[in-house]
């Protein structure tokens, strides 16, 4: 009976665990976030079933946790690895009994055989039937050597046990890879639609979603700049579209050397690129827009005619008051056409109380 209740038991954490994964994968962009929370959501399910074991003798219990700290070191790495074994050891420590410290052996254990299997086939795009088998040793093999220390152990459930978390990390590890599969292409395809291409800077989808984030964050002290590549159309006239391509990702390589870190910088079209700071004051705002101006220029043409471009920057600064990007837009475009109209490679930035 207590054998059909932890199959039971554990095939229901592990079907949440699961859905858990599948929802991070679509829903938590960030690497190291996503690991974590994979860590966090195996090394809840291995608490659950260790509070709810085979009991061989007082302080002696018997469970799957070792199919938990697998699949937290085959999906999430040594980091979700790490996270499920700090719980699942506290939790073991929590229960106490004769067995504690050969169960926290068996945890260390069993992360250290996954920790070598990651080793060898985390580089892997789809692992094959080989690599599963392997880990479902390596998760169960731990156990099973523990359980030979207790003569109330009998052999029929050491096989039972090794068995379940066997065929649990097959069964479930197939499933999970093909989530982290469809995962990976949607954060693929997501990351693409708000990539610029030629650049690699973000684009203006980009740059709307992250000026939407600070607007809802009621962001004060905010500088939106836009900068404008002079006479580009000439150059792409004398020297082609290929030399006027080479020119714009210069341009986005020095943009990316001169941003800070927290700004945020995206090409919204053409020959014309955006970018967020952080000001305290006009001032500041100003001095961000000089920087730009003068790091923001790029050789082109021939040896015997080098030119350098240039380019003209329009900004608009929020000081003491919240962002609001489209008040922001027309305001900085503005300032840029004052710079063209001035004669173009300067930079020009309305503060928020001369907008008023």
């Amino acid at each position: 009976m207590q054998q059909l209740l932890i199959l039971v038991n554990t095939l229901g954490v592990m079907s949440i665990c699961t859905v858990v994964y599948s929802l991070l994968q679509r829903q938590v962009p960030n690497r190291w976030l996503r690991h974590f929370y994979v860590g966090l959501s195996f090394g809840i399910a291995a608490m659950v079933v260790m509070l709810q074991p085979i009991y061989l003798a007082p302080g002696i219990q018997a469970d799957t946790r070792g199919a938990f700290v697998g699949m937290a070191m085959a999906f999430g790495g040594p980091l979700a690895a790490a996270v499920t074994v700090v719980l699942a050891i506290l939790t073991r420590l929590f229960i106490g009994g004769q067995g504690a410290t050969t169960g926290v052996a068996v945890i260390l254990a069993t992360a250290a055989c996954a920790g070598l299997w990651f080793t060898v086939f985390h580089a892997a795009r789809k692992r094959t039937w080989r690599a599963w088998i392997l880990l479902s040793v390596a998760s169960s093999l731990p156990t099973y050597l523990a359980l030979h220390r207790f003569a109330e152990t009998g052999e029929q459930l050491k096989l039972f046990l090794a068995l379940l978390i066997s065929v649990l990390m097959i069964c479930f590890g197939k499933m999970l890879e093909t989530e982290q599969r469809r995962g990976r292409r949607e954060r693929d395809l997501a990351r693409a639609a708000a990539t610029d291409l030629l650049t690699g800077l973000p684009n203006r989808r980009a740059l709307e979603n992250y000026t939407r984030e600070l607007e809802e964050a009621g962001a004060q002290d905010v500088t939106l700049l836009l900068l404008d590549v002079d006479h580009f159309k000439r150059i792409n006239d004398e020297y082609g579209h290929d030399e006027g391509d080479r020119v714009l990702r210069g341009i986005a390589a020095a943009i990316k050397a001169t941003i800070r870190e927290g700004d945020f910088a995206a090409r919204i079209g053409g020959e014309e690129f955006a970018v967020v700071v952080r000001t305290n004051d006009i001032t500041t705002g100003h001095q961000v827009a000089e920087r730009f101006r003068q790091a923001v220029q790029v050789p082109y043409g021939p040896p015997a005619k080098r030119s350098i471009s240039t380019i003209s920057v329009g900004g608009f600064s929020f000081h003491g008051k919240a962002f609001r990007y489209l008040d922001g837009y027309k305001l900085a475009d503005l300032a840029l056409y004052q710079s063209k109209a001035e004669g173009r490679n300067r930079a020009t930035i309305t503060p928020f109380l001369q907008a008023a």
